[in-house]
C-alpha cells in the first residue's frame, strides 16, 4: 500500500518530535513559572519604648539603671523564611544589590555616621528585600548570624556586604554577627560583639577553621507577622536587662566578646536565646513584633 507524500511527511515529523516531547514535556507548569510577590521585611532598633540613635544618651539600662551613648548597631541576617499557615516555611529569595544583600544574607545597619558613631557609614539599611511564591505568610524565621561555609573567608575577596571590616574579626573567627557599642555616662566601654568562637584548628590566624565549638547564631521565629504592615524590633534595652554595665570581668574584654568563660556574656546569651557554658538556651528576648509599624514607639 502507498501513502501519500503528504501523509509520510506527517508521520516523519511526528516521530521527530517525540524524543523532543520526553526531554521538555509541553505542560503548563513548564510553560509558566509560578507568579512571584515582592516582600520587604522591616526593622528597627530602639532602646525600649524609643528609637536607637546615635549620639542619644538612654537612661536606666541594664541592673545598674545606666545611661548609656551608643556608637555602632549592625547585624548580619540569614536564612530568612516566611510560614505559611500550614507551617511551610519558604526561602526568600533576597535581591542582589552589591552593597547590603548577597546570596541569602543580609545586613542592617542603624547607625548613621554621626556624632560618637563616627567609625560607621552614613548609610543606614532597616529592611530586607526579596521576593517569595505569590500566597499568604502569617510568620517569618531567619538567623543572626553568617552561614558557617560563608564565615571564615578572606575578607579581602568577600563580596558586600561581608567585605566591612569593622563587622569581621580574622578567617578563623569569622565575622561579628552582631557589633553594638555603648559608653556609660561613667565612662564605661561596653561593647557586644557577637560571633563563633572555639573555632578549630586554629593554628594559624588565616586558616580556615573545619568547626567550632560554639557557632553562637541566633535562630528567631516568629509565628505571627505580617510583612506588610509589622516591624521586628531589636531592643538594646532588652538585650541588657539583667548586664551590670558599671562593671565587668577582670582581664575581660569589655563588655561581652562572645569568650565562652567571660561571665559578662552569661545574661546577654540568655537574652539571645544561646547557651553559654553549661547554661541551656531559653527564648530569646532580643527581637520583638510590633504590629501595625511603629505608631507606639515615642520620639526622643
Amino acid at each position: 500500500m502507498h501513502h501519500h507524500p503528504f501523509a509520510r511527511r506527517l508521520a516523519a515529523g511526528a516521530l521527530a518530535l517525540t524524543p523532543l516531547l520526553a526531554v521538555f514535556p509541553l505542560t503548563g507548569a513548564a510553560r509558566r513559572e509560578p507568579p512571584r510577590q515582592p516582600i520587604t521585611i522591616t526593622f528597627a532598633a530602639v532602646v525600649g519604648e524609643q528609637p536607637f540613635a546615635c549620639g542619644q544618651r538612654y537612661a536606666d539600662i541594664g541592673t545598674a539603671k545606666s545611661s548609656i551613648t551608643p556608637s555602632e548597631f549592625r547585624m548580619f541576617i540569614s536564612d530568612v523564611r516566611l510560614l505559611t499557615a500550614d507551617g511551610k516555611a519558604v526561602p526568600l529569595a533576597l535581591e542582589q544589590d552589591g552593597m547590603w544583600q548577597s546570596d541569602g544574607l543580609a545586613m542592617l545597619d542603624f547607625e548613621d555616621g554621626t556624632g560618637p558613631c563616627s567609625n560607621g557609614t552614613r548609610e543606614r539599611r532597616t529592611t530586607i528585600v526579596g521576593d517569595a511564591p505569590a500566597g499568604t505568610y502569617t510568620g517569618i524565621t531567619f538567623s543572626i548570624g553568617v552561614p558557617f561555609e560563608r564565615n571564615h573567608r578572606d575578607l579581602a575577596t568577600q563580596p558586600a556586604p561581608l567585605s566591612v571590616t569593622r563587622m569581621f574579626w580574622a578567617w578563623n573567627s569569622g565575622h561579628k554577627f552582631v557589633r553594638l557599642d555603648a559608653r556609660t555616662e561613667t565612662g564605661k566601654n561596653w561593647v557586644l560583639h557577637l560571633g563563633s568562637t572555639g573555632c578549630m584548628p586554629n593554628e594559624s590566624a588565616t586558616a580556615p577553621p573545619a568547626q567550632c565549638a560554639n557557632g553562637n547564631r541566633v535562630t528567631v521565629r516568629f509565628d505571627r507577622f505580617d510583612a506588610a504592615r509589622d516591624v521586628v524590633l531589636a531592643d538594646v534595652a532588652a538585650l541588657y536587662a539583667d548586664s551590670n554595665l558599671e562593671e565587668n570581668q577582670p582581664r575581660t574584654a569589655a563588655g561581652c566578646m562572645s569568650g565562652p568563660t567571660d561571665g559578662d556574656c552569661q545574661a546577654i546569651f540568655a537574652k539571645l536565646g544561646l547557651p553559654f557554658n553549661g547554661s541551656p538556651a531559653g527564648p530569646q528576648r532580643f527581637l520583638r513584633v510590633q504590629a501595625g509599624g511603629l505608631r507606639t514607639v515615642r520620639t526622643p
